[in-house]
């Protein structure tokens, strides 16, 4: 029997569903659609209208299916997030040792589903922290993050970011979502992503680099689109040189971060939930 993400999975047919869902949503939603597209002439390298429908489609079909298994009930267990999580055994024991060893952050991108990765560091590892951002409802601010919190993920939003800082230097671990892209008359860093500029928050480096964490960059990726199934990507040796200029390591690490994610994102552009306008004009 298939170990489930979920206490009682989705049946299949929902995905089938829900991608239709998806694919009115990409046919109506005409601003969404025009920023979708806009970031994957970045991504695939091409202005084909044809090519850009084909994976913004895609796209918004992944993330149909990641908030079908988000919003189904009961809800996952971090025993069920290891199972649906293919990953080396010889990794959950670095990343043991590394936490072991002092306080982790764990970079990531709107990619794949990375909930299934706090819940698997739960069962394999022991409780985090999550720096989230508010999705706008208080109704839905606390189911979601209910659900987190029932993994073991302890939630703190970006306004209140000394919680995230006081978990790092208590020698805890963070996981977070680097890729929120600010526009041109916003403070932030100013770095490029697959070769196009973009400004994203300082705050993921400033707090690396505030309590000497370990920056892990890791890529939650899914490998069955009609059932809970997930493979990861890390970044386990990832260690970019700091020369002691505080804003110019700023820069220098989520530059670094942004490097590493482009393979993920080239191999899997269909999984870069991004609706927003991510890179700045020429």
């Amino acid at each position: 029997m298939l170990s489930p993400l979920l206490h009682r999975p989705p049946p299949r047919p929902l995905y089938a569903l829900a991608d239709l869902a998806a694919d009115a949503v990409y046919a109506l939603w005409t601003p969404g659609r025009r920023r979708i597209r806009e970031n994957l002439r970045v991504v695939l390298g091409t202005d084909d209208p044809a090519t850009l429908d084909y994976w913004g489609g895609r796209q918004l079909r992944r993330y149909a299916e990641y908030c079908l298994e988000a919003l189904w009930p009961p809800g996952p267990t971090p025993a069920a997030c290891h199972a649906a999580l293919a990953a080396d055994p010889a990794d959950w024991e670095r990343v043991r040792a590394l936490a072991a060893e002092g306080p982790l952050i764990f970079a990531l991108l709107h990619q794949g589903n990375w909930d299934v990765a706090g819940g698997a560091f739960t069962h394999n590892v022991g409780p985090s922290t999550v720096l989230a951002e508010s999705l706008g409802a208080r109704r839905l601010d606390a189911f979601v993050q209910g659900r987190r919190e029932r993994l073991g993920m302890r939630v703190v939003y970006e306004t209140a970011p000394r919680a995230a800082l006081r978990a790092l230097r208590d020698g805890g671990a963070l996981g977070l979502l680097i890729d929120r892209p600010l526009g041109a008359g916003n403070a932030g860093v100013d770095v490029t992503f697959l070769g196009a500029r973009c400004r994203l928050p300082a705050g993921p480096a400033r707090l690396a680099l505030a309590t000497d964490a370990r920056v892990i960059p890791m890529a939650v990726l899914r490998s069955d689109v009609r059932a809970p199934r997930f493979r990861v990507e890390i970044g386990l040796d990832f260690d970019p040189p700091r020369g002691g200029d505080r804003e110019a390591d700023v820069r220098a690490l989520t530059q670094a971060l942004l490097d590493w994610f482009e393979g993920p994102v080239r191999r899997h552009p269909d999984q870069w939930y991004m609706f927003r306008r991510f890179f700045l004009p020429d």
